[in-house]
């Protein structure tokens, strides 16, 4: 009999130790080993800073020596030379035609922003993660449900003298408590359980008898706080805090919805900056390519200098490279409204061009500045975020209040007794709690209060001085941030202001600049002034139209500017921000198109297999169908 209890016990334990090399096995398959190998994978990539030339990524053309040499810019050229490189650089300007093209107002690029741009999609989920922290805190006062069963069963081997034999002495216990708990909103907690007992003796051997004995003991118990940690306001004081640091999640976060929508619109009117200056540009240069044509053909006829032809293909090789300045602003302007917008359907590269078609609002206004500031003190998000940390702060103080009070707590316990001794029928114990007749089985009770009172309650002390301290801080940074927003709200004001009489100067200036360019140009005509005259007239007239778009450019943000700084968007109807979140752009984020496969600034390559490609091999777009 020995020997197969010993067996039994060999063989479970057999059955553990290969339950614990599965356990092992399965332990090796841990995701964190996937995770350990892919930081050495990024450790491996660090501490050594490649060349640009190890990522491959440039190819050498040819040296500047070989391109002057083609074009024959010797000091002494010929007409048909001069005349080449005007075809050249006729051909460099015709670059700057646009290709494929979109139109875009600043309504769809407010919408494709608050949709679609990843900074925004990240930060909305702070509210979220904020109400999460609310849930977390009132799920304090929810009710756990506890039970406990165990079954055992103690063989004491004996010996019997009267007898003398050997005997067992088996005892079977079975113990099951069930119990509920309730935390109370006072602070306290309240207990419930039904414990439930059944045990049975049992002796072995000659003689042999048994015993039992069944209990059950229904009884309530309650622990309430009456002085620290007691009352209401102390024990949901953490759900308000939470609730205000909700709060300052979403003022935070339409805080950052705002700034990114003035990026946006920031960018959209950079954008109506250099397609207006390219414009400029693309008449500047048209207009002294034909002057030159003109004098030339003056010149030829016998009529004027030389001097003078040389001069203005000076003049036109400038005007070029001003073009090719102002189309690489351009697609730098696109390519930035793009990367706000994070439109998946426009890539990044040159392959989609953006037309601007909302009109620049040009009229002059009127402020009222006292009106403005109180709407930028109520509606800035900032100032809102300020305000929910501040009432935080003050529940903070009144919690830390409550911990400078000794503890007093009170302890009650109210207990039913169900027995039945005569045997272990739980029956008879459960009838035996509601038999009024008896007198042997007594209910049971206790009462009683505990206290503890800390010798110089420091630390209670110095909490509550730091949250006294903390209020008066967020309480200072809150009128600090009135301050700063009153004096941004001028700021743009005054700007705006000044912005508008620089319109006016600008409009005037290009009027002037135009009757100077007739003016010299008769002149000239007329050999009264010089070549030069004629071309610095040009210039004046480029950077004053320059400076007029730029001016109108400089008025649309800082409107736009004036009401981000009162925290409003310009337009007619407001943003609902709540609603726009998207999972899926942060989960599968889009990836950008491939690049163009050669520089726009010259001719595409002759693809001579492309009767043999396969499908997948297009050949490549042509420039004017690529330009951005």
């Amino acid at each position: 009999m020995i020997n197969s209890h010993v067996d039994m016990l060999r063989s479970r334990r057999d059955r553990i130790a290969l339950l614990m090399l599965f356990t092992g096995i399965a332990g090796c398959a841990s995701p964190l080993d996937t995770d350990h190998r892919d930081v050495a994978s990024i450790k491996e990539q660090l501490g050594t800073i490649q060349t640009l030339d190890q990522a491959r990524g440039l190819t050498e053309g040819e040296t500047l020596e070989s391109i002057l040499a083609a074009a024959k810019l010797e000091e002494k050229q010929t007409a048909a030379d001069r005349l080449e490189i005007e075809r050249r650089l006729a051909r460099i300007a015709e670059l700057v035609k646009p290709g494929k093209t979109i139109d875009l107002t600043l309504q769809e690029t407010r919408r494709q922003t608050l949709q679609n741009n990843l900074s925004i999609q990240a930060v909305l989920l702070d509210p979220s993660i904020a109400k999460q922290a609310i849930r977390l805190q009132q799920a304090k006062f929810e009710s756990t449900f506890n039970l406990s069963v165990t079954q055992t069963r103690t063989v004491s081997p004996g010996y019997n003298s009267a007898t003398q034999t050997n005997i067992n002495v088996e005892s079977d216990n079975f113990v099951a408590v069930p119990s509920v708990t309730v935390p109370l909103r006072s602070g306290g907690d309240l207990s419930i359980d039904w414990t439930t007992v059944s045990s049975l003796n049992t002796t072995t051997g000659t003689g042999g008898s048994s015993s039992g004995l069944a209990i059950i003991q229904p009884s309530v118990s309650i622990t309430q706080p009456i002085l620290r940690n007691a009352g209401y306001d102390y024990n949901e004081s953490s759900i308000v805090i939470a609730k205000a640091q909700e709060a300052e999640a979403e003022a935070a976060t339409q805080y950052s919805i705002l700034s990114t929508l003035l990026g946006a619109e920031t960018a959209y009117w950079n954008l109506y900056l250099a397609a207006e200056t390219l414009a400029v540009q693309k008449d500047i240069y048209n207009y002294t390519k034909k002057t030159l044509d003109d004098t030339r053909v003056q010149v030829n006829a016998g009529f004027g200098s030389i001097s003078s032809v040389y001069n203005f293909e000076v003049t036109l090789s400038t005007t070029v490279s001003s073009l090719l300045t102002a189309e690489d602003n351009l697609a730098m302007a696109i390519r930035n409204l793009k990367s706000t917008m994070q439109d998946p359907g426009i890539s990044l590269d040159g392959s989609v061009a953006i037309t601007v078609t909302t009109k620049p609002i040009l009229r002059a206004y009127e402020f009222d500045t006292t009106l403005l500031v109180d709407a930028a003190v109520r509606n800035r998000a900032d100032l809102l975020e300020l305000e929910a940390e501040q009432i935080a702060a003050t529940i903070e103080v009144l919690a830390a209040k409550n911990q400078l009070l000794p503890e007093l707590d009170f302890v009650g316990s109210y207990t039913v007794n169900g027995f039945d001794g005569n045997g272990r029928s739980l029956t008879t114990a459960r009838n035996d709690l509601f038999d009024d007749r008896r007198t042997t089985n007594p209910t049971g009770f206790s009462f009683g209060v505990t206290a503890s009172v800390p010798l110089g309650n420091e630390a209670a002390d110095a909490n509550y001085q730091s949250a006294l301290l903390s209020r008066l801080q967020a309480i200072a940074n809150t009128r600090q941030q009135e301050i700063t927003v009153a004096t941004e709200v001028l700021n743009a004001i005054d700007s705006l202001e000044f912005g508008w009489q620089q319109i006016l100067i600008a409009r005037f200036e290009v009027a002037a600049a135009n009757r100077n360019l007739e003016a010299m140009k008769t002149l000239f005509q007329l050999g009264e002034r010089t070549s030069t005259d004629l071309a610095n007239a040009i210039n004046l007239l480029a950077g004053a139209r320059i400076n007029s778009v730029t001016q109108d450019a400089s008025y649309q943000i800082d409107l736009a500017n004036l009401a981000n700084t009162t925290g409003c968007l310009l337009g007619h109807a407001g943003v609902e921000w709540g609603d726009v979140s998207r999972l899926d752009l942060l989960e599968n984020p889009q990836t950008l198109s491939p690049p163009i496969p050669f520089d726009v600034a010259d001719p595409p390559p002759v693809d001579t297999t492309a009767k043999e490609a396969t499908p997948s091999a297009t050949a490549a777009p042509t420039p004017a169908t690529t330009d951005e």
